[in-house]
């Protein structure tokens, strides 16, 4: 699988949901973005939700890789989303119906239709919500390693692709 990159401009977001919105199933891909952001859950956790997990406006995993039990309250608007889609779902009914391939081919799509740089796939939405959280919080690295449950900054850095993004800049800032 190909490294993908988080959404770097604010400003892409708002489009990458309306494009979400817009393809077929896009009020789970709408919600499925949306949720992500708001808990940066790794692609495989963030797809393996449950009604039961997120009903209350809490979501409450446990995540596949590292085995830590993780709470993140939705803010209102997210959770208002999540229980206008429930309302005629089960308990133990799988919030969203996809597998992996799928929400990379629809987040790929998305960054295609939009035109971005960026490479998007799965995992960008996990990152995206790394990368500005980072940026939002004052280059904070702690506070993104938790969220992200990294234990090194640098492959934090790495994850987000801050790096990766500094680099580019310096390069073709670098004359000559």
């Amino acid at each position: 699988m190909e490294f993908v990159d988080p959404i770097y401009d604010k400003a892409d977001i708002p489009r990458v949901k309306k494009v979400l919105k817009s393809m077929v199933n896009g009020e789970r891909n709408l919600l499925c973005f949306e949720i992500g952001l708001a808990t940066a859950l790794r692609p495989s956790d963030l797809l393996n939700l449950r009604v039961k997990d997120v009903k209350d406006g809490i979501v409450r995993v446990r995540a596949k890789k590292t085995g830590k039990a993780l709470e993140i309250r939705l803010n209102d608007r997210v959770y208002n989303m999540v229980k206008s889609y429930i309302q005629y779902m089960d308990n133990d009914d799988k919030l969203f119906n996809m597998d992996r391939t799928t929400l990379y081919r629809i987040m790929n799509k998305a960054g295609k239709m939009l035109n971005l740089e960026e490479n998007l796939g799965a995992h960008s939405i996990r990152k995206t919500k790394a990368y500005h959280l980072y940026i939002d919080s004052g280059y904070d690295i702690s506070l993104v390693m938790e969220l992200l449950q990294h234990e090194n900054a640098g492959d934090t850095l790495r994850y987000i692709g801050w790096e990766k993004k500094k680099l580019a800049e310096a390069v073709a800032e670098h004359d000559l």
